[in-house]
This record gives structure tokens, sequence and C-alpha cells, in this order.
């Protein structure tokens, strides 16, 4: 499998090409996301997604060539459209893409199936998407993706679950959902779906034993409702409803509730406050997900609800103020920094620094902090890496603030397999300029 990132431009000609592909029954449109009031209208044409995009992307007045184009091919029909609109999608998310509008179009008239991918380079913030290393970024992303064994994830999943305390087979399913898999109880199993298909099970009989177990650390809740009770009088504590955008300014459906409060306890100490309600009612309840201790409370337990909607103190609005460079960085992006500090820099500190990469020498044996969790270094490095990052300690042992990181043999950059069209139209400019709007079908 191989990713290929086609060439920038200031404009969003890669919906023309796309559609020129799909009239001619070359290509098919097999997915079309985050396109606003567009998403579910009928008869959508190629001007109107181009507008679309277009729009989004005039947030940001500086950046000139805001269109994202690539490419993911297989060999030969190794995988079929729909397993490669699957494995695009995720890979869209992996690169950073996946809340921006983005259309995918499966291609089939060479001989290697292959889908382009059509986005902004641009998010919501107006903000360009990060695009360090992201050739780089782009194959591991897919490497990363086909090593994926869902069922072994559901696994994971389930062993984290069983890492927490907690009260209701809600906070258990709470867990679950915040690693990427839907829940459904059937008969004396919980289920675990993902990418459609059911990825493993817990008995039930396990979630009761955790409910039956847990009690309350008080000591905990106690510091918790210190936290809630200072901090509630220093920023705005009233949750308010979050909604999908819709054309028009019209509100969507709800997605969920927010606090500047509950923004600022999840930054500062890991705390998630998760409120309980719908249809725009004033939430009933909430709960608290606290990652360092692992265990799930009742808001009831620490601090009333009542107390989120009464005003007093400053009630400051929050603004994160954690920069990038302070937050774990995510696994594939991790391990191409990795690499450069190694490569571009006079000395491993130096790479670290630069690329603020974080690693934890436990008796010996270093972990990658990443987003999705401490690694050990020994599962991905080759044993002279492993060599070279314990000396890299060992020099280090006298500055026990150092940062350092593990090691991976990069994937060569590939090339995609030879489309022909593709890179006559992506190497030079068209020769024929499409006329006229041809209907966008889903």
């Amino acid at each position: 499998m191989r990713a290929k990132i086609l060439s920038s431009t200031s404009t969003f000609n890669g919906v023309d090409y796309n559609t020129d592909k799909t009239n001619n029954g070359k290509g098919e449109l097999t997915r079309l996301r985050n396109f606003g009031y567009l998403q579910d209208s009928k008869g959508v044409t190629p001007s109107e997604v181009k507008n679309y995009l277009t729009a989004h992307s005039n947030r940001n007045s500086i950046v000139k060539d805001k269109q994202f184009h690539a490419v993911i091919s297989c060999k030969g029909r190794e995988y079929s459209k729909e397993q490669l609109t699957d494995i695009a999608h995720e890979w869209i998310d992996k690169m950073g893409y996946g809340s921006n509008p983005f259309l995918i179009v499966f291609h089939k008239d060479t001989a290697n199936n292959h889908v382009h991918i059509v986005s902004s380079r641009i998010d919501k913030e107006g903000k360009k998407i990060n695009d360090s290393f992201e050739k780089l970024r782009a194959q591991e992303a897919i490497n990363e993706i086909m090593r994926l064994n869902p069922k072994h994830e559901a696994v994971k999943a389930a062993d984290r679950l069983m890492e927490f305390s907690f009260s209701t087979k809600a906070q258990g399913f709470m867990i679950l959902e915040n690693l990427g898999f839907k829940v459904r109880e059937k008969g004396e199993q919980i289920e675990l779906i993902k990418y459609g298909s059911i990825q493993g099970q817990i008995p039930i009989s396990e979630f009761n034993q955790k409910i039956q177990s847990y009690q309350l650390d008080k000591d905990r809740a106690k510091q918790l409702k210190a936290i809630l009770d200072r901090y509630s009088k220093v920023y705005q504590t009233k949750p308010t409803c979050l909604f999908e955008p819709t054309h028009g300014g019209k509100k969507g459906k709800q997605t969920g509730y927010r606090s500047d409060l509950a923004d600022f306890i999840k930054d500062k100490f890991g705390v998630q406050l998760v409120f309980h309600g719908k249809d725009e009612k004033r939430p009933y309840g909430y709960s608290l997900i606290d990652n360092a201790n692992k265990v799930i409370l009742k808001g009831s337990e620490v601090f009333p609800i009542q107390r989120f909607f009464e005003q007093e103190g400053e009630k400051k609005f929050y603004q994160s103020q954690k920069s990038s460079k302070e937050k774990p960085v995510d696994l594939i992006e991790a391990k191409v920094k990795l690499q450069s500090a190694l490569n571009d820099f006079s000395t491993i500190r130096q790479g670290l620094e630069h690329h603020s990469l974080k690693v934890e020498n436990r008796e010996g044996s270093p972990y990658l902090k990443t987003v999705q969790g401490d690694i050990a270094a020994s599962d991905i490095l080759s044993p002279e890496q492993q060599l070279a990052l314990r000396q890299y300690f060992q020099e280090s042992e006298t500055d026990k603030g150092v940062q350092s990181h593990e090691i991976f043999d990069l994937v060569p950059v590939l090339n995609i397999a030879n489309d022909i069209d593709d890179e006559a139209v992506h190497g030079r400019k068209r020769s024929k300029k499409r006329k006229g709007d041809n209907e966008i079908t889903r």
C-alpha cells in the first residue's frame, strides 16, 4: 500500500479532475464528509463543492496553496473500492484532516486500484494544518493502518477498561466509546463494534464484578471537589450545548456540552467533565473521568451540578495556554521526528529538544510518550538504535529532565504505482478545461 501527496494548488482543481473521472466511468465518488449543508443534498455539483472548500479555506488569507490532494494505491486489485475508501478515511484522520471537508474518489482505470483524496490545508480555526515531514508521515500512516488488528485493539480496549474503577455500566461504556468502539449489550456479552463488525466481547459478569467492587475514593473526591470549588469561581461554569454545523447557521444535531471550566480542568488536571443531557435541555448530571487515577466518578459524589449554574466570582473565559509542543505527539509523527533528531542534528539532545520529543527512562528501559500512550522503545528499535539511546541516557543521567525518544527504521519513500493519467494531469497543466458543471453523485 502506497501513499503519495500531490502538489498543492491555490484552487481546488482536484475536484474537477476527479469529477471528469467519474463522468467518464473511470471513477466513483465513495465518500463526501463534513460539507455541512451540502452533505445530504441531492445533485451536488463540482462548483458547489469547490465553493464550499474555498469558503472554508478563506479563513486563512496568508496560505496561498490551500488544496490538499493525495493518492493511496494498492498493488493490482488487492483491495476493493470499499476497503480502499475505509483505509483512506482512517488515513485522513491520522494526517490531521479528518475534521475538514473532504472527498474520496475511487479509480480503477489503471493496473492498480487507487483512491484520490481532496481537502483543504486550512482547519476550522483558520490555521494551516501541520505539514512537517508530511511525505514521510503519509507512508508511515498507511503502514500503521495496515498493521492494525481491530480484534487486537478490542482486546487492548477491554484491558484498558479493566484498569478503571467505575460504579455503573454506562460509565464503563464511556471508556470503550472514548477508545473508538461502539458498544452493544447482547445476551450475556458486551459487544465491541468497529468498522461495522463485532471485534470483541466482554462478559457482562466482568462488568458486574467491577461495579460490585467499586469503592469511592473519598480522599480523591475531596481533592476534586476542592479543585472544582476553587476554579468554578474563576472560569465560566455553565455548560453550553455543542451542535453539528449546518447551512444558514441553523442548529444541527446536538453532540454534547462544554464549558470553560471543563476545558481548563481537562488541560490542567487531566480530568474530563462529561455532562449528560439531550434535546438542548439543561444537563441532568455529569461524570468525571479521572485518567490519572483510573477512576470514573459520578458528579454527585464530588460537586453539585447546581453549582455550575450559579453566577459568582470572576467567571473568566478560558482558552488553552498549552502549546502543541507541551502535548504528547502522535506515534506516527513522533517516529518521523525522531529519525530527524538522530540524523539532522549534531547531537541527539539538540534534535530531541528541537522536536520536543519525550522519552522516560525506567530502570534502563526507554519509553516514548505519545498520544496513544507510552511505547517501549524495545518494541520498535533495532539493537543498534537501542544501544545508542541507552548511551544517550547514560551520558545525560545528571540531567533528570532530559527529553529523549525511540527510533525506528523508516520505510523508504515509495513511489505510487504508475498512473499515467494522474501523473500527466498533476505533473503539468491540462490542455483542456472542463466545460460546464457535471453533477456529483454519491
